[in-house]
């Protein structure tokens, strides 16, 4: 332990230089007027020479499961910032195996990750000569100030009895932009330009972010749309499910997944549209092409497919040649359903396939179709028209209903943690607020020997209380005299106390009152299936008993009760386009 506690002691005197380096950033300072880090209402802080802020604190304990950013990362220690209360301060960790294998560094080398709880050293954080700290807020005692360090920003508490502190009410910066501005300079990007050209680079810079926000704009319209061409050529056709400004989420084919800015191609929402609309046609006429034995879905499917034609924007005309194609293909294929209709003396009617004479009979007698039959249109049920089902009404056509959550008040229950109290004991110093541990500098002994008189060679000092003889057989004016005193770390008692980083020393942390409900997730009401519907939003029409007509069908002569001949899915009545398709 004696020699842990003596190589500490000689990081921490070998490291100054470091830690110097680290608060002052590398390299020589270059006497640059720049911006503030952040805008102060207050003023801003400066010291004409390097001045150290004392943290306030010896030691600190960092909690496990703690993530801090990486200040410098030295070849025997890492400096890290850790935040107290509302400020932050800067600690040590030496790069012994002990600490080690408690932590491990991101991947980009910015933050530090600790699976086990460290105690660390703080250390002071040094401010260059003439740096200017934007003010934050203040108290009684001292100043918030912001600092950038390693392209971070944090808050620092500076005591306002600090010696060589001085405050100004307006930053150098703006001092000194007054004079360039009468030049006609401009700061811009960094660097002080003339005015004409930095309003030429501003609305550089304004094009391309209008270039970009339309880019964006285009993207979301092919979503919303339906479609999106991908830099590869494949037309993926969907819906859209959301974005986060660099990305669609997108779903196509039962999946759903981000594509990127970068991953769709850049032609405009218009060709894309057009794309996807001949894509859309294309795969209907080459599925109606394969429905020879179903004449009614071939004619659904060629129908929609022209729909889509019809829909290609003819300003694309790279587009046309292909969709001109497409069209004759559509017609030829028409006709030849048409013919073989024509040859078996069949007829198609709402895309369901009859023999001609039978539909020409009911057609003549005004007959429609419902429920799968022939009616009079006096017969159609009103109520449901003809759907034999109407929207459930106890459950408003959702299938489910809601009922009042009997364990919760609004979704919310009585926090298990806090019992109600609003606060929680801190797991990590069980409710203490600090750590004891023994003193480093007296090695738990209390007291310190200091060896003032030494005639036979230069003074000794020691960490312990113990009484060490020197020198052997000597004259009794060559012996040692020293002199026991209290600790000055620890005031005697042998301990020191570490503040605990958690909870801030308060021993106890904010607990939320109440909590969720986990029975309805708090919504506050629970949903179960409508005994009505049975969970299918539609009830039997009472009306028509469920047929959709009242009476009986109406019939042709010679007209069996069989269904119609195969024609792909038929459309129920009232749905799709009527149409008489006789040869």
């Amino acid at each position: 332990m004696a020699w842990t506690r003596f190589t500490i002691i000689l990081i921490l005197i070998f490291s100054t230089s470091g830690l110097r380096i680290f608060c002052a950033e590398t390299g020589p300072v270059k006497k640059e007027i720049t911006p503030p880090v952040v805008e102060s209402k207050i003023g801003f802080i400066s010291f004409p020479s390097e001045t150290e802020i004392e943290p306030g604190l010896d030691r600190i304990f960092i909690a496990p499961q703690t993530r801090l950013p990486i200040m410098l990362d030295a070849a025997d220690y890492y400096l890290l910032i850790v935040r107290i209360e509302s400020y932050a301060v800067c600690c040590m960790i030496p790069k012994y195996q002990k600490y080690m294998v408690l932590m491990e560094p991101s991947k980009d080398g910015f933050s530090m990750y600790f699976r086990g709880g460290i105690e660390a050293s703080l250390v002071p954080f040094i401010l260059r000569s003439g740096e200017e700290l934007p003010v934050t807020g203040s108290d009684d005692k001292a100043y918030f100030a912001a600092v950038k360090r390693n392209n971070s920003v944090f808050t620092i508490k500076v005591p306002r009895d600090t010696d060589g502190l001085s405050l100004s009410r307006e930053s150098s910066f703006a001092k000194f932009a007054v004079g360039q501005k009468r030049k006609g300079l401009e700061y811009f990007n960094g660097k002080w330009i003339p005015s004409a050209e930095a309003a030429a680079l501003r609305d550089s810079q304004v094009g391309n972010e209008k270039k970009k926000q339309e880019r964006w704009n285009n993207l979301k319209a092919e979503a919303e749309a339906g479609v999106l061409v991908l830099k590869n050529g494949r037309i993926m056709h969907g819906s859209y499910k959301g974005c986060d400004k660099i990305s669609i989420l997108f779903e196509s084919g039962g999946e759903t997944r981000q594509y990127g800015v970068e991953e769709v191609a850049d032609i405009g929402v218009v060709k894309a549209l057009s794309m996807g609309n001949l894509d859309s046609a294309g795969q209907l006429i080459a599925k109606a092409r394969d429905l020879a034995g179903a004449p009614g879905q071939a004619k659904r499917d060629l129908e929609q497919a022209q729909g889509f034609l019809r829909k290609i924007n003819p300003s694309v005309t790279e587009l046309m040649g292909r969709a001109m194609e497409l069209g004759a293909e559509a017609t030829k294929i028409n006709d030849e359903i048409d013919s073989s209709l024509k040859e078996k003396n069949l007829a198609l009617y709402n895309f369901e396939v009859f023999p001609k004479t039978i539909l020409d009979y009911h057609l003549k007698n005004g007959h429609i179709r419902a429920g799968g039959t022939w009616i009079n249109p006096d017969q159609l049920c009103r109520r449901c028209s003809g759907g034999g089902e109407i929207a459930c009404a106890k459950c408003q056509a959702t299938g489910k209903v809601a009922k009042k959550c009997q364990k919760c008040q609004n979704g919310r229950i009585t926090c298990h943690i806090c019992e109600g109290s609003g606060y929680k004991v801190c797991s990590i110093c069980n409710g203490a607020g600090q750590f004891i541990r023994t003193c480093s500098y007296c090695g738990g002994s209390g007291v310190v020997s200091g060896y003032y008189s030494y005639p036979c060679g230069s003074n000794v000092y020691l960490f312990s209380g113990a009484v060490m003889v020197v020198g052997g057989y000597s004259p009794w004016y060559c012996y040692p005299s020293y002199t026991a005193k209290t600790c000055p770390a620890c005031n005697g008692t042998g301990n020191m106390s570490i503040t605990c980083t958690y909870c801030g020393g308060y021993g106890k942390m904010i607990c939320p009152k109440t909590e969720k409900c986990d029975l309805c997730n708090g919504v506050g009401f629970i949903k179960s299936m409508c005994p009505d519907c049975e969970g299918r939003g539609k009830v039997t029409c009472p009306d028509c008993k469920g047929k959709g007509f009242s009476g009986n069908a109406q019939k042709a002569p010679d007209e069996d009760d069989k269904a119609p001949a195969p024609a792909g899915n038929a459309v129920p009545a009232g749905g799709g386009k009527s149409q008489k398709m006789a040869p």
